[in-house]
């Protein structure tokens, strides 16, 4: 082994060479140290510091970097397994309790028996001597009672605990089964207990408890043995309960026993203990509406032709005088039943429809003058009801807690839906601990924001209150479509504008807005200890409890929520000062402090403890809910913090700063286009109503739009921010992309500087007063608790806006127009609930998946390409370029499977996606010559001669092309990626790769712009190189980007030499192992050229483009007398680009996977001596 490599082995060693340091004694009385850097292993100079040395070299501070999230990520899961720990002796502990207490009852129980074994021995004395004596029988006689009690001392005996003296009225039967049991076979022990039962003396039934049936006795004056008894003598066991009893009641000890690990989507799902937890009271499964007699029910409406009528004049927003000429036109008149559109409307009043809309009147008595204010409000309960019984909702439904991890071993953790989190396994300890079995949590999400009606003028606003659930699961509960978010109410926006006081007009403000709250969620509060028998979308009934899970709200609302001051922080206790400091700590605010200080206000007047804890002199909504904390209910929101906060507010102005609005305008507009990616032709200083979608597309640009014109310092502020975003917008976390979140927001802290330094601010107390960035801070801590925030992203309620407030305003007549608003909501729900109605019973609730623009077909892979797959063998057994191989024993990589002594042990995973093209080509039949010309293809002849030879083996002779001949063209390649393996919960992702030609005018006026997208291929420049090769090189260098200009099959008369589709690609230089830019870690590209200075370029088959991406020139290395504008085509101009990875977060994961699956050095060092 050469030495260097010897000396990187010994760089690993952490206990002997990273912390050497060696003395050396010279012949003066000085000592110097020598000491070398743990990272490089290189001398510091006399004189410096080893911080110095890591601050001035890069791989030295990256290695640094890599050290402490290391550490941090070490130290986080070594308090998780403590937590976990001590969860687990809390079981222990519970389970011993419940043991002790079963024991006590078990002793009760016997010595109830022996009290009415002997009361029934004396009265069968009395009874045998007043027999003798001829006196009159008794009229009271036995009644067995028999309990199936599971035994794990003897359980294959079936005895009878009766008096210690057998008589014929308490007999003692022991008996086994006649044929001997498996080892493996649950046994039970049951018990056949006498008691007196004065109503029914002649009937023999079961305990309260689910035991085996009992029936009538034959022979009442038989003074031996029931009947029941005899067959437990003739060895046949009495009959099981049904699924039912056992379900309504099972066994305490079954419930206590431990739940193993299930795989899922290369996750290992760890279930709640308690089996019990979400389980249905009842087996029965509780039929669906008959929705034949419910469509007859309705009248005129029952004919689907009348119905589709009224739902295409009720849903296009048309005016009442509108609706009453359609129906009055030739077109509709005498062919539906409705003369006029009242007539029409009245029978849309008709239908059912969810829970009414109550307009409540609230008298605010505190104001200068008396006023009513008015809310509108839905039975909570009742809405909470509906969604639990929605049968659209079936199998996208949970009911209990789980947590995931990475492996078997536990020590990975993954944070996604709620479900996964902390609070829902809390909540349900705390109800097992509260004897409550059988305990299904609905956690209740609620979202307000206060949204403005009239645009031009009048200032009219609406406070609509929205309610969903956890249980739901996220995929179908931000999608307004599956109507997994309601409407509960509106709550009044009055401004107290004639109150001169400015804080006592807050203060009323304040307050209404918690009465009306507290009105809204009080059905709730009456089931909140006890729950509520509810069925679900399975058909089961569950006892449900409601609990207060999450709330979605911006900044301002969630301090008005949680009573707390704007200067603070509704979620810690935190100082105005010092807030923008993430080094200085805060404790979090709790619920019993916060309610004690209110209490103390009201109570005493003690105004002081209100402002040192920074809260309004406001009782919360939430005060008197038992166990409810708000503070750690506020949610993380992506939309206001992250997009339209921190970006938007900030990062997008200090960039702006740095190189100028002109120049940030120019690039804008000059940015090469990509699919699904929206450009920006004036700029981004003329987009004036700037939206979160605005904010989300000019993330995805703006670093390689700037990056060569940042200083490091710059650049590190400006990507810590991004890569923060990106990263805490994905669908699934886990404990290692937690660390990496805090990484990012100490990496931004520690170079926020830099602002004060360029004179964009003047000290550092500017970044307390930015609320937004401190907010950041908590959201590691939110998503452990919450889930991801993916979840609970504001984007929701805001577009429900529009159809619970902006449309139905506009459809009134602005003149009182809250009861007009309720009514028109009322009436689009009655739609909807009919519509789904009348396609469940006609068989149409099947939506259809989303389908690409046109029909397409799958591209089948050819027996040259890379992923060759014979015919006959599946997508999921072939190895194909792409396939990640799982290793079959957990003990593969280390004692976890995920961490070893020599570093991260995780698969690599490489994109293989479905390709997919039009069935029939956007261009028939093109000469060459015209596809080299208007596809700005000019050498695709001798490119495709090339391909022949080098890939089909085709003799040179033999290879027979002219100018004039045809080929088909496609215009568009569709890349279906299925999700990732490290990220399941991420949605598939569709690529669309465009190569079309522009479409020219009368005159040769360019109509439409020609698109030409980049994408990456499977680089093997010579095209003969085996696949092991291939499969040496890591992550992205296994790709090359090239810009494919034209997608074709060959002419007819080849076509059997090579029968499927290829493209004619413009080739990129590799990538390089290292980002060409450490401080903003984006690798770089640029064209190829070949031996005479023209750019390389190359056929390729359509099979071995995986990837769609997006290519930045390097714009401070143009032409400063270049201009840029819309038409200029920066990719043929450029001669170096960026490889921009926040083009898509599919991309983005995958190269933050592969960057984090770096080989180490001892793979390399096996990959070399192999």
């Amino acid at each position: 082994m050469p030495p260097s490599n010897i000396l990187l082995l010994r760089a690993t060693q952490h206990k002997l060479a990273l912390s050497s340091r060696i003395s050396f004694a010279s012949n003066t009385s000085s000592t110097h140290t020598i000491v070398r850097c743990p990272h490089c292993l290189k001398i510091i100079p006399y004189g410096g510091s080893l911080e110095k040395h890591t601050a001035a070299v890069i791989d030295c501070r990256e290695a640094e970097d890599d050290a402490i999230r290391v550490g941090r990520q070490k130290r986080a899961s070594e308090r998780e397994r403590e937590r976990e720990r001590e969860r687990e002796q809390k079981q222990w502990r519970e389970l011993e309790q419940w043991r002790e207490r079963e024991h006590n009852r078990k002793l009760a129980r016997q010595r109830k028996r022996a009290r009415a074994a002997a009361k029934l021995l004396q009265a069968d004395t009395v009874s045998t001597s007043g027999s003798e004596t001829g006196g009159e029988p008794p009229t009271k006689q036995p009644r067995v009672m028999i309990e199936e009690i599971v035994d794990e001392d003897a359980p294959h005996i079936v005895t009878f605990a009766g008096p210690s003296t057998p008589s014929p009225s308490t007999p003692l039967v022991s008996c086994t089964p006649s044929a001997g049991p498996s080892p493996t076979a649950e046994r039970h022990r049951v018990t056949v207990e006498e008691v007196v039962d004065e109503e029914a003396p002649h009937i023999v039934a079961g305990a309260s408890t689910p035991g085996p049936s009992t029936r009538p006795i034959s022979d009442p004056s038989n003074t031996g043995r029931s009947s029941t008894a005899e067959r437990l003598d003739d060895g046949q066991p009495e009959s099981r309960p049904s699924r039912s009893s056992q379900n309504s009641r099972p066994s305490p000890r079954s419930s206590c026993r431990p739940r193993g690990l299930r795989r899922w989507r290369g996750l290992y799902v760890e279930e709640f203990p308690d089996p019990l937890a979400g389980a249905p009271i009842s087996n029965e499964r509780i039929p669906e509406p008959d929705y034949e007699a419910y469509i007859k029910s309705t009248g005129t409406m029952a004919d689907p032709d009348n119905f589709e009528v009224a739902e295409l004049l009720m849903t296009s927003g048309m005016t009442d005088e509108a609706k009453d000429r359609h129906l009055k036109s030739r077109l509709y008149c005498g062919n539906t039943p409705w003369p006029t559109g009242k007539a029409m409307v009245n029978n849309v009043d008709k239908l059912p429809h969810g829970p009414e809309c109550i307009l409540d009147e609230i008298e605010v008595v505190n104001a200068r003058r008396p006023r009513l204010q008015y809310m509108v409000r839905r039975n909570a309960l009742e809405l909470l009801q509906d969604l639990f019984a929605n049968r659209l909702f079936g199998p996208q439904f949970v009911y209990a807690p789980v947590k995931y991890w990475t492996t078997n071993r536990k020590r990975v953790r993954v944070w996604s839906d709620m479900r996964s989190a902390r609070w829902w396994w809390e909540e349900q300890e705390k109800l097992k601990a509260a004897g409550k079995r059988a305990a299904t949590i609905a956690p209740i999400i609620l979202a307000t924001d206060e949204t403005h009606l009239s645009v031009m003028s009048g200032g009219q606003t609406a406070y609509p209150v929205y309610m969903a659930v956890g249980n739901l699961v996220k995929n179908w509960r931000r999608k307004p479509s599956k109507r997994g978010m309601v409407l509960l109410g509106f709550l009044p926006t009055d401004s107290f504008e004639d109150i001169d006081d400015d804080d006592e007009r807050r203060r009323l403000k304040a307050d209404l807005v918690h009465r009306c709250m507290e009105a809204m969620l009080a059905p709730l509060k009456e089931v909140w200890e006890d729950g509520v028998e509810m069925v679900c979308p399975d058909g089961r009934l569950r006892r449900v409890f409601p609990r207060m899970a999450a709330y979605m709200a911006d900044w301002p609302e969630q301090n008005l929520q949680c009573c707390t001051t704007t200067g603070t922080c509704p979620i810690c206790s935190t100082k105005g000062k010092g807030r923008g400091d993430l080094y200085q700590t805060a404790d979090l605010r709790d619920r019993d402090e916060t309610l004690g200080a209110l209490r103390a206000y009201f109570i005493c007047n003690h105004v002081g403890e209100l402002k040192m804890m920074g809260l309004k002199p406001v009782w919360p909504w939430w005060g008197d809910l038992p166990d409810v904390d708000l503070h750690k209910c506020i949610a993380p929101d992506v939309l206001h913090q992250l997009y339209q906060g921190v970006f938007k507010s900030h990062l997008f102005r200090w960039l702006k700063f740095f190189v100028g609005e002109g120049v940030l305008d120019d690039r804008f507009a000059a940015m090469p286009r990509a699919e699904g990616m929206t450009h920006f032709p004036k700029g981004v200083s003329a987009v004036k109503q700037w939206t979160g979608r605005e904010s989300k597309e000019m993330l995805k640009q703006i670093l390689p739009a700037v990056l060569g014109d940042l200083r490091p310092e710059e650049a590190q502020l400006a990507r810590s921010i991004i890569d923060f975003i990106f990263i805490a917008h994905s669908a699934s976390m886990t404990d290692t992309d937690l660390a990496t979140l805090e990484h990012e927001l100490d990496t931004f802290h520690r170079f926020k500087d830099v602002l004060i330094a360029k004179g964009f601010y003047q000290s550092e107390a500017r970044f307390d007063r930015i609320a937004k960035l401190h907010a950041l801070s908590h959201y590691v801590e939110m998503i452990r608790w919450l889930g991801t925030p993916d979840s609970y992203s504001t984007e929701l309620s805001e577009h429900l806006h529009i159809e619970f407030a902006k449309v139905p305003w506009r459809a009134s007549n602005k003149v009182r127009p809250l009861p007009q608003m309720l009514a028109y909501i009322q009436r689009q729900e009655a739609i909807r609930i009919y519509r789904t109605y009348l396609d469940r019973f006609l068989g149409r609730d099947q939506e259809p998946e989303d389908e690409p623009e046109e029909p397409t077909a799958e591209v089948t892979p050819m027996n040259i390409a890379v992923g060759y797959r014979p015919q006959g063998e599946s997508f999921d057994d072939a190895e194909v370029e792409g396939q990640v191989e799982e290793p079959q024993s957990d003990d593969i990589g280390g004692e976890d499977g995920v961490e070893d002594e020599w570093g991260t042990i995780e698969p690599v995973t490489y994109p293989d996606p479905h390709r997919h093209l039009a069935i029939n080509p956007t261009k028939h039949d093109l000469r060459l010559k015209d596809v080299s010309t208007k596809y700005e293809a000019p050498r695709l002849e001798s490119a495709l001669k090339d391909f022949l030879v080098r890939r089909c083996n085709v003799p040179v002779y033999d290879v027979m092309l002219s100018p004039e001949h045809r080929i088909p063209v496609w215009h568009r390649l569709y890349l279906h990626h299925r999700p990732l393996p490290f990220a399941p919960f991420e949605s598939p992702r569709r690529d669309v790769v465009r190569a079309s030609a522009p479409i020219l005018g009368p005159g040769g006026r360019v109509c439409k712009e020609g698109v030409w997208d980049t994408a990456l291929y499977l680089e093997r420049p010579n095209q003969i190189r085996s696949n092991a090769e291939d499969r040496e090189k890591h992550g992205i260098q296994r790709y090359r980007a090239g810009r494919v200009r034209a997608i074709f099959s060959l002419p007819g008369h080849i076509r059997d030499v090579y029968p499927g589709q290829l493209a004619y690609v413009e080739v990129f230089r590799p990538f390089e192992a290292i980002p060409a830019s450490p401080y903003g870690r984006m690798h770089s590209t640029g064209p190829e050229l070949d031996a005479r200075g023209r750019r390389r370029v190359l056929v390729i088959p359509v099979n071995e483009i995986v990837l769609a991406c997006h290519l930045v020139p390097k714009f401070n290395q143009l032409d400063p007398d270049l201009r840029l504008d819309p038409y200029t085509d920066v990719l043929t101009i450029s001669r170096h680009c960026w490889f921009n990875h926040y083009y898509n977060h599919y991309l983005f994961l995958l190269v933050q996977h592969w960057r984090r699956r770096r080989p180490t050095l001892r793979e390399r060092l096996l990959s070399y001596r192999s």
